[in-house]
């Protein structure tokens, strides 16, 4: 063998074994890339997993806070609606209760004139009748209330009766007025 030739087979071989050698550090580092790759893909998957499942919670947490508010606003709003009711029908009471005030005290006015003649029997029942009517809507008033507002009703409906001393009734009325405006001010 010439030595042309052993020189031709040398750089075969090596260039055999270097083609072999960088293969074999070309597959190494080929599979060390890969196992970075799919560790990096594994992070990222989990990452994105985390990710979702937290704006999934704060989702499920802003949905239940609106919840909330929405049902403390309808329990508000039906508070109100049901108070307003209450005032609507106190204030009903109070408006019949000063009406039947207002005619007792008619009524008185008319028995007063009238005593001594002949109409004086007749204006008598009909300030009866009119207390009696007055009573009826005191009960009312008493089932409404508040307190303040049934006192100043029984207080009222005293300026009212024969026994009565003194004009005492616009100041009874006064009151009552200013104590049924007071319970029908919203809070």
């Amino acid at each position: 063998m010439s030595e042309a030739v052993v020189t031709a087979l040398v750089a075969a071989g090596a260039a055999i074994g270097g083609g072999v050698l960088t293969g074999w550090f070309t597959l190494a580092a080929a599979k060390r890339q890969a196992a970075a790759a799919w560790a990096a893909g594994e992070r990222q998957a989990q990452a994105a997993w985390e990710a979702g499942r937290q704006q999934a919670a704060a989702a499920w947490d802003a949905g239940q806070l609106q919840a909330t508010a929405q049902l403390d606003v309808a329990r508000r709003t039906l508070t109100e609606q049901i108070l307003a009711g209450q005032r609507e029908v106190r204030r009903a009471a109070y408006v019949a209760y000063l009406g039947r005030t207002d005619g007792a005290q008619q009524a008185l006015a008319a028995w007063q004139s009238a005593i001594g003649t002949t109409d004086e029997t007749t204006r008598r029942r009909e300030y009866d009748t009119a207390m009696a009517a007055v009573g009826e809507a005191l009960n009312v008033v008493r089932l409404e209330g508040p307190e303040p507002v049934t006192t100043a009703a029984e207080t009222l409906r005293n300026s009212l009766a024969t026994s009565a001393a003194g004009p005492q009734h616009p100041f009874a009325q006064r009151t009552f007025l200013d104590a049924a405006r007071a319970a029908l001010t919203p809070v």
